[in-house]
């Protein structure tokens, strides 16, 4: 062992050596020679250390996980032997840890933020009432089917329309709001993947970006969870489409298609065909800005969103950092954020997010969602069927398969 440890040592930076020599004065220190002041912090490390020091050299998908505790003094001995042992782990990126702790309830934002944060801000204060609107559309169903089974009743044709016309200048609204939404991507996507910070660096120095990042796909998958259980919306608009088009046939012009005219039409129509048009919208607008900027690594862009939900997922499963959540509708927020990454990732990552060599531990960001109740979690895993890229490529594990059936 000592041999080994040895050779390795060889090898290692400078800086490693004297934390490889603690170790041979543990062995001491458990014959009962009694620890100095001055090494007892590096004795708490120690622990961690090793763990690191087992994996080096191994594939990280089959290392155990392990946690960094940034606040506890016990560390600040070790804080750069630390540093120079994560340099020499096989990836670029240390998916288990160590975490930092979004604050998603209290993120407020630096100067260096103000610009962005301004500019989104804008267009998120919209989001409640956008939601409030969508929660409460009820449709015209009922005018509707009058109006088709008495098609020689102008009375009722007249009632139906002036039902229609309000619902879909609503709709339009809600198109409308998700191209804002859509430029308040890609303005966080540039502040949060420019250079030459890292994605975990970025998170941590921008938190109160990460957050607007974080609200506008909590937005997202609650609109399209709204939207999929209202069929009223594609019933109306498709009611509207047809009235224009047989009154244009009968050169009929009506007072509604100045306001929504054919064009808008056309597009209003393939944004609600989509089963979950937000998420369609936000997941066009990631493959657009990583197509458009040939100069920034589409890994900047995949790693910001993989980063992004692993720390979700960590911040889901560590009670430690549930405790610190002081609203309950945290975990809500939280799980939908980490789906919402997981299908950008999907959709923008050449292999997806459920291949081997993703860096998001899809088997953990399911199970962390199946330790939930059902009638709040179902929605997020039907999104993960239904709206990813690549769950059912032959790279996709059996076992990944099966905890989404």
């Amino acid at each position: 062992m000592l041999k080994a440890e040895q050779r390795r040592a060889e090898r290692l930076p400078e800086g490693l050596l004297p934390a490889i020599a603690s170790r041979g004065r543990t062995q001491q220190h458990s014959e009962g020679l009694t620890r100095t002041g001055s090494e007892q912090h590096l004795w708490a490390g120690l622990p961690a250390m090793g763990n690191l020091i087992k994996v080096l050299g191994k594939d990280l998908e089959n290392c155990p996980h392990f946690f960094l505790d940034f606040e506890s003094k016990c560390f600040a001995g070790v804080w750069g032997i630390m540093g120079n042992l994560l340099k020499l782990l096989a990836c670029a990126e240390l998916e288990h840890g160590p975490i930092v702790f979004l604050d998603f309830e209290h993120a407020q934002p630096t100067e260096a933020e103000t610009a962005v944060w301004n500019q989104v801000s804008a267009v998120l204060e919209e989001a409640h009432g956008i939601l409030a609107e969508l929660q409460s559309y009820n449709g015209a169903g009922q005018e509707i089917r009058e109006a088709i089974q008495n098609p020689n009743d102008l009375q009722l044709q007249e009632k139906a329309w002036n039902a229609v016309c309000p619902l879909v200048a609503k709709l339009k609204r809600f198109y409308e709001f998700s191209l804002r939404l859509e430029n308040a991507l890609r303005s966080l996507l540039e502040a949060l993947t420019s250079p030459p910070y890292a994605p975990m660096q970025h998170l941590e120095r921008e938190q109160a970006l990460a957050k607007q990042f974080a609200e506008i796909l909590h937005f997202t998958l609650s609109f399209d969870e709204l939207k999929m259980t209202n069929p009223a919306i594609q019933n109306d608009f498709s009611y509207y489409r047809r009235t224009i088009s047989r009154n244009r046939l009968n050169n009929q012009q009506l007072e509604a298609e100045n306001e929504v005219n054919n064009e808008m039409a056309n597009r209003m129509s393939l944004f609600y065909a989509e089963a979950t048009p937000m998420l369609k919208t936000l997941s066009n607008a990631t493959t657009k800005f990583v197509s458009e900027n040939k100069t920034l690594p589409i890994e900047d862009t995949t790693d910001c969103l993989s980063t992004m939900a692993c720390v979700c997922r960590v911040m889901l499963e560590t009670p430690e950092y549930r405790c610190r959540f002081t609203n309950t509708d945290t975990m809500l927020f939280c799980m939908r954020v980490m789906v919402g990454v997981i299908i950008l990732y999907d959709h923008v990552h050449p292999v997806g997010a459920f291949a081997k060599t993703s860096k998001i531990d899809m088997k953990g960001c399911i199970k962390v969602l199946k330790e939930q109740p059902s009638n709040s979690v179902e929605g997020l895993l039907n999104a993960l069927r239904y709206t990813t890229r690549h769950l059912n490529d032959d790279s996709t594990s059996k076992q990944i398969r099966a905890l989404l059936q």
